[in-house]
């Protein structure tokens, strides 16, 4: 995990936006609305709670990292962390969450060798 940290120190695009581009293209809004400082309608809301969640599970980021991120407070983020906890009772929504923590882990791992296949160069 201290690479993931290492890395958003020198490139913080690189991994930050792995969550929010992927609850985006999922509930099928704009990425950009995630950040926006109004609640939006409920399914920006939807969407920025599980790139919160995904930040925060598949990432490692901490509360605080995800509410700078999403420019939201710590209390709305445990809100947001909960919320997504509850819908993963549901079966079907919680093998679609393991599905998208594993996918983002996947990329975060492989820019993470990309980056530092290049600094060996």
């Amino acid at each position: 995990m201290a690479s993931a940290i290492s890395v958003s120190v020198h490139c913080p695009g690189a991994i930050a936006g792995l969550s929010a581009a992927t609850a985006a293209a999922v509930v099928g809004v704009p990425a950009a609305m995630l950040a926006a400082p109004t609640r939006s309608r409920p399914t920006v809301a939807r969407a920025r709670q599980l790139a919160v969640y995904l930040h925060h599970f598949a990432l490692g980021a901490s509360v605080s990292a995800c509410a700078r991120l999403f420019a939201r407070d710590r209390a709305t983020v445990r809100n947001a962390l909960a919320r997504i906890e509850t819908m993963r009772d549901d079966p079907r929504f919680d093998h679609c969450a393991a599905r998208l923590q594993a996918a983002i882990a996947a990329q975060r791992d492989m820019i993470l060798a990309l980056i530092a296949e290049g600094a060996a160069q």
